[in-house]
């Protein structure tokens, strides 16, 4: 992605070798079979860094990953926009990242650059557990379609806004 033009980034994060952690990049697969016009879906993998060569984007960042959040029964799906000032304390705790470099850590720093664009969101779900080798929950297949059906609604009403902006 060179950042030109009306753009929407969908930024996946997980190990498909450990259990729930595999959201990420399972809900990139079911995006990529979706093929959405004008919406690039990248598999970060357990890289979260990496997510800085494909900033800047102009219309909007979709972030999925597995998250740990205390608190929080696993199999929950969340939805958070990342400006929003209503949005959960745990959004930017290190501590919620399944890769030791959280993605939080990464927005912060994109943000800091200007890379950020002005809609950025967090789908994500709380996992328990992510040992490689480990068995994904039963509700992992829920869980991505409920994902990717967030992802689309959001690419779409972003694509709805872009037009409305060109041709009013």
């Amino acid at each position: 992605m060179d950042g030109q033009g009306n753009s929407i980034l969908v930024a996946t994060c997980g190990n498909v070798m450990a259990a729930d952690d595999a959201f990420g990049p399972l809900v990139a697969r079911e995006l990529r079979r979706l093929a959405m016009p004008g919406v690039e879906v990248v598999d970060l993998d357990i890289r979260p860094a990496a997510l800085l060569d494909y900033l800047p984007v102009d219309t909007g960042l979709i972030l999925v990953d597995a998250v740990y959040a205390p608190g929080l029964e696993p199999g929950r799906v969340l939805d958070i926009d990342w400006f929003s000032p209503d949005k959960p304390g745990l959004a930017n705790d290190d501590t919620m990242s399944s890769h030791g470099l959280s993605i939080a850590v990464q927005l912060d720093l994109a943000q800091r650059l200007g890379l950020l664009p002005a809609s950025v969101r967090l789908i994500a779900v709380s996992i328990e557990s992510a040992r490689v080798g480990q068995s994904a929950s039963d509700r992992l297949p829920e869980l991505i379609i409920t994902a990717s059906n967030l992802v689309v609604m959001h690419a779409e009403r972003w694509s709805a806004s872009i037009l409305e902006r060109t041709y009013a």
